[in-house]
């Protein structure tokens, strides 16, 4: 590894752990956002057939639907981040190649 500059200095590999680190992150997301989508898909309509349950049952779909698409939503953002750590670990590699030459 070269001498630190007097601007910001990373380490590429560092980087690089982190990225797997959300990448990690990511499918444990993804294994639980199909393990509910199991049990939703499993217990049908979980409310009951009394009033309340009938009611609540009217706001189910979209609940549900709304759960599995924060779910989907947080796994995009881990895999960008894990992309984005990734390319920022190759700039950071060569960027010290270059200085080191």
């Amino acid at each position: 590894m070269g001498q630190p500059s007097d601007g910001y200095d990373a380490s590429a590999s560092g980087i690089r752990r982190r990225a797997e680190k959300a990448h990690e992150e990511a499918a444990y997301a993804r294994a639980l956002r199909d393990e509910l989508a199991g049990v939703f898909a499993r217990e049908g309509r979980p409310m009951g057939d009394d009033l309340y349950g009938a009611e609540l049952d009217k706001s189910f779909p979209k609940r549900r639907d709304a759960i599995l698409e924060e779910f989907h939503s947080y796994i995009a953002e881990l895999e960008a981040t894990h992309e984005g750590m990734r390319t920022s670990a190759k700039h950071y590699d060569t960027a010290r190649r270059q200085s080191e030459h």
